[in-house]
């Protein structure tokens, strides 16, 4: 009986003090609210960009891992703004970081290089 209640409380200790930790594997910032943001108004796309970008440096300065799928995300909204440079390396760390991703990030490299990128983003202007 005196062994059943011990390791009770132990199981019971350990659930808690697993459960404590705060720890998150990768940095997520702001970026679920803000996406939430951006879907309820398109208009925050700027904003967006904002909190991606605070979130990525964030974790840059901690060593810590960026989220699956920010730097793709931040690479889209700076392609959209015609930053095709800066969107093609946020492209690249996402394929380097997410090895599942490279076959798309090539393709999103690929659509920021080519010319085909810039007429089809001179024709959404007009």
């Amino acid at each position: 009986m005196m062994k059943s209640a011990r390791f009770a409380l132990l199981a019971a200790t350990l659930l808690i003090t697993a459960c404590a930790t705060n720890q998150q594997k990768y940095a997520w910032g702001t970026y679920d609210h803000s996406l939430y943001v951006y879907y309820k108004d398109p208009a925050k796309a700027a904003a967006l960009a904002q909190s991606l970008e605070a979130t990525i440096s964030a974790a840059e300065k901690t060593n810590a891992i960026v989220g699956p799928g920010i730097y793709a995300e931040y690479g889209y909204l700076l392609l959209q703004q015609g930053n095709n440079t800066a969107a093609i390396d946020s492209f690249r760390k996402e394929a380097t970081l997410w090895p599942e991703s490279k076959v798309f990030m090539n393709h999103m490299i690929q659509a920021a290089s080519g010319p085909q990128h810039k007429t089809a983003a001179k024709g959404s202007q007009g």
